[in-house]
């Protein structure tokens, strides 16, 4: 063990107690613990459902969407929040890594069978992400990048306006809040040339309006098939 592990040991993203020889992002008795969502699920965003009789959650169903489809790893339960607040607003960056294995182990297949071309994050804007010092959301692409092999293209998105936070509010108001907040970087078109499906990344599910404003963007320069991953979203009941 090097002198670094000693003095700054890695500790269980959930319960926070050191992580004894052989774990890995969780210790032994939380690992059991991680809520991976499991079917039922929406076939176009993934959240976890309760009956198998529905193809698509209510906010899926019918809806007109930029969006080929999703796929998400964790239920967001109260454990995960503080997982997932530590991973924002915490200083955590390093358990991107965690998050990318994790996920690839789950759902590396489903990533094959969209054949995708390149990852995209969704970006933060200069005031968010210098204040926490980076984008959670890329930190999570580039990891999931490097662990498939599938090259990351961070200059393409932007985010060209603040927004006010997206909770507490409806889907509505979300869509609005959200009207005119991303745009192309220059020369977007260059950077992602050819490609004709692109994996949308970004920490949390929630209506999805984010990923949608997102989206618009790509399909206007040009991308034909946009699929999204995130880490966690929540229950339809």
């Amino acid at each position: 063990m090097s002198v670094w592990e000693l003095l700054f040991p890695k500790k269980c993203i959930l319960c926070g107690s050191i992580l004894q020889k052989g774990d890995y992002g969780v210790c032994a008795e939380c690992r059991s613990k991680l809520p991976v969502i499991r079917e039922p699920r929406c076939l176009h965003c993934g959240k976890p459902m309760e009956s198998v009789r529905q193809e698509y959650c209510p906010g899926c169903a019918g809806r007109v969407s930029s969006l080929d489809g999703g796929i998400t790893l964790w239920e967001y339960t109260d454990s995960m929040r503080r997982v997932m607040a530590d991973f924002k607003y915490g200083g955590c960056e390093s358990d991107a890594v965690f998050f990318a294995d994790e996920f690839a182990a789950y759902h590396s297949q489903k990533l094959q069978d969209w054949n995708i071309q390149a990852i995209v994050p969704v970006p933060l804007h200069w005031r968010k992400r210098w204040f926490r010092g980076y984008n959670q959301a890329e930190s999570f692409a580039c990891a999931l990048g490097q662990k498939l092999s599938v090259p990351v293209y961070t200059n393409v998105l932007r985010r060209i306006r603040y927004t006010e936070p997206q909770k507490g509010l409806d889907s509505r108001q979300r869509r609005k809040n959200l009207q005119g907040a991303f745009d192309a970087v220059k020369n977007a078109e260059d950077r992602i040339n050819n490609c004709v499906t692109i994996l949308l990344v970004d920490d949390i599910y929630t209506t999805g309006a984010t990923l949608e404003a997102c989206a618009g963007v790509l399909r206007r320069l040009g991308v034909q098939r946009v699929y999204f991953t995130c880490l966690c979203t929540g229950r339809v009941l």
